[in-house]
């Protein structure tokens, strides 16, 4: 199994095919593994990140009506991603916001191989944008787009304190994560 097309592996993935789950584990468990031991892991950290990763992949792929949105690799990371960071806050090993963590250089190994052409990002995220409420519109705006700073952003918004505010940041950013996932 040298190169397959997700839809393929999908199916291999769904009937319980052997095969499939070793490619999966050779092609993808590399980049997992790099990206954990960049953020406070070790190996063995990687490795049970990544099984829990795929035992939550095959939950998944073999559940009714599932549709995969993205690539399976893009799909795959994202789930070990948020369990790791997951692990990370249940441990309070990483006190720094998870945006800050070294994962956006990561999540570009899982992307396309190609990068997408600024239009095509551009598009992607004004339809995630449409997904998420306008306050949380106006959040991701503020912090990402206009750089506005925290301290000010929580003025202009009336949120009490600053642990306020990343909360409401936090939130803005699942909510925009989950319309990412729908596509």
């Amino acid at each position: 199994m040298n190169c397959i097309c997700d839809h393929n592996l999908l199916e291999l993935l769904r009937l319980g095919d052997t095969s499939a789950y070793e490619w999966v584990y050779k092609k993808y468990y590399p980049t997992v593994a790099r990206f954990i031991q960049r953020n406070n892991g070790n190996e063995g950290d990687a490795e049970d990140i990544f099984q829990e990763s795929v035992i939550l992949l095959h939950q998944k792929v073999t559940a009714p009506g599932f549709q995969l949105t993205s690539t399976l690799k893009t799909f795959l990371f994202s789930i070990a991603r948020n369990l790791w960071l997951k692990k990370l806050r249940d441990e309070k090993i990483v006190t720094i916001p998870e945006d800050q963590l070294i994962a956006l250089q990561d999540t570009q190994d899982f992307m396309t191989d190609e990068p997408a052409s600024a239009d095509v990002q551009h598009e992607r995220l004004n339809a995630w944008m449409a997904r998420i409420t306008g306050h949380c519109q106006r959040v991701i705006k503020s912090i990402y787009f206009s750089h506005e700073p925290m301290d000010h952003l929580m003025v202009t918004m009336g949120w009490k304190n600053r642990h306020t505010a990343v909360n409401q940041k936090y939130k803005c950013i699942q909510q925009l994560k989950r319309a990412s996932e729908i596509g």
